[in-house]
């Protein structure tokens, strides 16, 4: 069983890390250089959804942590 939970634990960090990755590197840069403003609040709205991802994460890993 506890192989099992790391391994589920691993693939979605490495998950969090891609669709992190894919986002600042890739998607919202390109929003940003085309300079429309559909394109600009989309990106902006990209971000806070990920921001607020990060820290419903954050939480859930604080809680499970306390005994």
């Amino acid at each position: 069983m506890f192989a099992k939970k790391l391994f589920e634990v691993l693939m979605a960090a490495m998950l969090y890390l891609l669709v992190t990755l894919l986002w600042f590197v890739y998607a919202m840069p390109e929003m940003v250089e085309h300079g429309s403003d559909a394109a600009l609040i989309t990106a902006g709205f990209g971000s806070l959804v990920w921001l607020s991802a990060t820290g419903c994460i954050l939480i859930y890993i604080i809680q499970k942590a306390r005994p």
